[in-house]
């Protein structure tokens, strides 16, 4: 075999020597001018039809620059090495040297483009701005009104829950919030983030849960409908106190179906179903709870000194259960001691 070009005998490359080959083609091109869009709210940038994030402008002319290189086929890359200049604030020069492969041969190739980065809104962003929603989330207490600190404590929550979903669907976000008397209602992206807290939220505080829903309009062709979920949280929350049949319990777990409570009386266990503790009522909560010191204790009861008339009370104590410490947590109900077994 020879070479068409300069006649040199040995192996060729479509009809060329390796070094007439190497002179005539190119491995890879640019476009002279790239643009790349920014998003002017939330800062990110829009890299093969997705919005990502990235540390600075540089690093994202960067990564834009080098994924719109065109390779020749057959033909692999074995290196990059890129360098970010910036003109101004809007432009930036793109400067890449790559080492190629293709067969046995290797070259090293320099390339250089201007990245223009433009501003724009993206969709997140514009609904966002629009105050755009499909779901509601009505947040409410039955029985009683949502102080700052449980009102606090379930927004984290869930601020939790929507980051950990944005985190797969950037489209996702709590679009508007709304504080009331009674609790407060969240504005969501979407009815299945809606439906997703609710159950959550339901899980974690034995909550009721019920849906309505009306007609928002059609997309693509498709009845498009807005979700009202509202979580009715009970009068009850883990280690309250609660009056059941006349009997004080307190409230040892919650799920989203039963909930499970030990009467005070005889410390015996009892799984509830939520529904049959709607009409309950809460007679202490957990800052309701006192420390009683110990003044002597039996394989059966145990002697504390009454945290408010401090007078010597007996009381029983459940199976199984052991002190720790000097002092046992007790409650105190119309002019009777119970003790609390946590």
């Amino acid at each position: 075999m020879f070479c068409v070009e300069c006649g040199k005998e040995g192996a060729t490359y479509e009809s060329l020597c390796a070094q007439c080959f190497l002179s005539r083609n190119r491995f890879t091109e640019i476009n002279e001018y790239i643009d790349l869009t920014r998003c002017a709210h939330c800062h990110e940038f829009i890299i093969n039809g997705k919005w990502r994030s990235f540390g600075s402008v540089e690093d994202a002319a960067a990564d834009i620059a080098t994924r719109s290189v065109k390779v020749r086929s057959g033909s692999k890359i074995k290196s990059v090495e890129v360098a970010v200049t910036p003109l101004d604030r809007s432009n930036f020069e793109v400067s890449i040297e790559m080492i190629l492969q293709m067969e046995d041969l290797v070259k090293t190739e320099h390339l250089v483009t201007t990245v223009r980065v433009k501003g724009a809104s993206c969709p997140k962003c514009s609904k966002i701005k629009g105050s755009y929603f499909e779901s509601i989330l009505q947040v409410r207490s039955r029985d009683r009104s949502l102080d700052r600190g449980d009102k606090e404590l379930i927004l984290e929550q869930i601020e939790d829950m929507v980051e950990r979903a944005a985190s797969e669907n950037r489209e996702l976000f709590i679009s508007k919030l709304e504080e009331l008397h009674g609790g407060f209602d969240v504005y969501l992206s979407s009815n299945n983030l809606g439906r997703m807290i609710s159950k959550e939220l339901a899980a974690a505080y034995g909550a009721e849960t019920k849906e309505s829903s009306s007609l928002l309009g059609k997309k693509d062709g498709k009845d498009v409908y807005r979700i009202t979920f509202l979580v009715r949280l009970p009068a009850y929350q883990l280690h309250d106190i609660i009056s059941l049949d006349g009997k004080l319990h307190l409230v040892e777990g919650i799920s989203s179906t039963n909930t499970r409570l030990r009467k005070l009386s005889d410390h015996q266990h009892v799984t509830m179903q939520n529904h049959d503790l709607e009409n309950v009522r809460v007679k202490g909560t957990e800052s309701d709870i006192m420390e009683a010191v110990i003044v002597s204790e039996s394989a059966d009861e145990i002697q504390v000194m009454h945290p408010v008339t401090y007078g010597t009370v007996e009381l029983r104590k459940p199976e199984s259960f052991q002190t720790k410490g000097d002092a046992v947590k007790v409650f105190s109900y119309e002019a009777e001691l119970f003790l609390v077994p946590y």
